[in-house]
């Protein structure tokens, strides 16, 4: 894979082959790294999808015990 193949790649691509071994995987990550730098984005944005069933947390909560 030449840089340029990898330059021309929108970021959904890459960040789907962030994990790659070798040197395309090499270049993969320097050219998000270098995305990221100077904060360019090219293509679509990942999906996410939010959970509502969560438990909401009690952590930081004070809560008044009487005796």
């Amino acid at each position: 894979m030449q840089l340029l193949q990898v330059m021309n790649m929108d970021n959904l691509d890459l960040l789907s082959r962030e994990g790659e071994q070798g040197s395309s995987g090499s270049m993969i990550r320097k050219e998000l790294q270098r995305r990221k730098a100077i904060g360019y984005w090219k293509g679509g944005f990942a999906k996410y999808e939010i959970r509502d069933d969560e438990v909401e947390s009690t952590v930081g909560t004070v809560r008044v015990v009487k005796s």
